[in-house]
């Protein structure tokens, strides 16, 4: 990771990623990253620890952010 961002701060990190998700959110429908994005599995998980979701990382981001 170090080679890929240097010496970027976790802000600058985590505003990247929040772009890209806004980025994708208007992509629409049609395409697969959006779909991945905003679908939820149809299966069901086994038991144990919950998944992390892309949607509680990004709310996360922003209440550390704000």
């Amino acid at each position: 990771l170090h080679n890929l961002y240097g010496n970027a701060d976790i802000i600058t990190l985590k505003s990247r990623r929040l772009w890209w998700v806004g980025h994708v959110a208007q992509m629409g429908d049609a395409r697969r990253a959006y779909r991945i994005l905003i679908g939820k599995p149809e299966w069901t998980h086994p038991s144990g620890r919950l998944k992390i979701r892309w949607e509680d990382s990004m709310v996360r981001d922003l209440k550390k952010i704000d």
